[in-house]
């Protein structure tokens, strides 16, 4: 169980983005908050139930989606077909390994220079806050002729 300071903490984040700290929004946020990886529905659902008995799937699914209308969430998909969800802080993006599946989490610096390329040469706007490649991976690139 989160400190009362920590649950706090969260309600505060909600109504600055002027939702209301439901019960649900504040456990999803508690799970997502507690760690750096991406969990899905199942896996945030399973660790809510300890706190929150009678919380059922349809209910977390739209919380998750509220918070990333909100800027709290972000849906990654990492192409297994499985989509996780993550708490958002800072920008982040992934490397997805089409040869062996490995996964590296990239910082934001080089696509923000990337994203004001496009502003100038095309005056759009992009967001990227969480983008997905798919490539080589370190070691599957050296292994590789190609």
């Amino acid at each position: 169980m989160q400190s009362t300071d920590v649950v706090e903490s969260i309600k505060r984040v909600l109504r600055d983005r002027g939702l209301h700290a439901t019960s649900a929004r504040v456990s999803v946020l508690e799970v997502l908050r507690e760690g750096h990886e991406h969990r899905s529905v199942e896996d945030i659902r399973a660790q809510i139930l300890e706190r929150y008995p009678m919380i059922d799937p349809s209910t977390v699914y739209r919380t998750l989606e509220t918070l990333e209308e909100h800027g709290l969430a972000v849906r990654v998909e990492l192409g297994d077909k499985r989509t996780r969800w993550a708490y958002m802080t800072d920008a982040h993006h992934h490397m997805v390994c089409r040869r062996c599946g490995a996964v590296a989490e990239m910082g934001d610096a080089p696509f923000q220079r990337f994203a004001d390329d496009l502003t100038g040469a095309y005056g759009v706007r992009v967001d990227m806050q969480h983008l997905v490649l798919h490539g080589l991976c370190r070691r599957c690139a050296a292994r590789s002729d190609t």
